[in-house]
């Protein structure tokens, strides 16, 4: 989906640097570990940028992205799941001193 924008010069570095974080990304997963949230959006910013320009997205940030895209619904509810039990959290803390006087008494 070429734009017909002229291609700045720094295309090829976001390339270079997009296929380096992918790799990051796709050993994370080998590892069973989570990709943050901020390594998602820069990788799928750097995917957008390549494909307005009309720039070949590098086969392996083309993997990562399908692969980020098909996992999307499940990263929204892990991602809501966290924030539930963030907001639990603060709520438990901000109620401390009143469980303590109460256990007290």
């Amino acid at each position: 989906m070429s734009s017909g924008l002229s291609a700045p010069a720094g295309l090829s570095e976001v390339s270079r640097l997009a296929t380096l974080l992918a790799d990051q990304a796709l050993d994370a997963q080998i590892m069973s570990r989570p990709i943050p949230d901020d390594q998602v959006q820069a990788l799928l910013d750097a995917a957008v940028l390549l494909d307005e320009y009309g720039q070949e997205i590098p086969p392996l940030l083309g993997q990562i992205v399908h692969e980020i895209g098909s996992s999307a619904p499940e990263r929204a509810v892990r991602s809501t799941k966290r924030a539930d039990e963030d907001e639990v959290g603060r709520m438990a803390w901000m109620l401390r001193p009143f469980r303590s006087s109460k256990r007290a008494g």
